[in-house]
């Protein structure tokens, strides 16, 4: 009897210092994480982006949250040739372009214009002003509505202001116009 006893105690001493597992996702870059894990039991979620016109795009992503899609766009402004007399028959050495969180992107002067539309590459000789934008979305909610304003010479009061729906990839030419800065101005006064 007592070695039942002894064998009895010895079992229940063995048996409760044995160690129960816990299986789960170990990868602490995984979207579900479990940090009590003791061993990975192939259950990770990795975050990512499903569209493919995305800059961030991942095939391998398992999960997509709100707005994790990061998308850009290159846009060239330029001058038509109607612009370039319009600023020199109204004294305009040049118009200062911001985009619709007050951000300046930079200056076109009056010394040059396009014919037809240029590429988004930038041009040493200044004719032109190329920006990229970025916003953020998701898979079927990749546009993003952006505002432009042209300043002449900087001043407090814009000759023109649009705002466009814009698409991910690619480039978007803008091309400033007398006719434009007329209608804007007959728009607004």
């Amino acid at each position: 009897m007592k070695k039942l006893l002894l064998v009895l105690l010895v079992s229940i001493v063995f048996f409760s210092c044995s160690e129960t597992q816990t299986g789960g996702c170990t990868d602490i870059f995984a979207y579900n994480f479990e940090s009590f894990a003791d061993f990975d039991d192939g259950t990770c979620i990795y975050e990512g982006c499903f569209d493919p016109e995305a800059d961030n795009y991942d095939p391998l992503a398992d999960i997509e949250t709100e707005n994790y899609c990061q998308y850009s766009k290159n846009i060239v402004y330029y001058l038509e040739e109607s612009a370039a007399q319009y600023m020199l028959d109204w004294g305009i050495s040049y118009y200062a372009f911001y985009d619709n969180i007050n951000s300046y992107m930079g200056y076109i002067t009056n010394d040059f214009y396009w014919i037809s539309p240029p590429n988004c590459l930038p041009q040493a000789d200044g004719s032109t002003l190329t920006t990229t934008i970025v916003w953020n979305g998701n898979l079927g909610s990749n546009t993003a509505s952006f505002t432009w304003d042209a300043y002449p010479d900087d001043g407090p009061v814009a000759d023109y202001s649009s705002t466009i729906i814009v698409e991910p990839g690619g480039c978007l030419q803008l091309a400033l116009t007398a006719n434009g800065i007329k209608d804007y101005k007959n728009l607004i006064y």
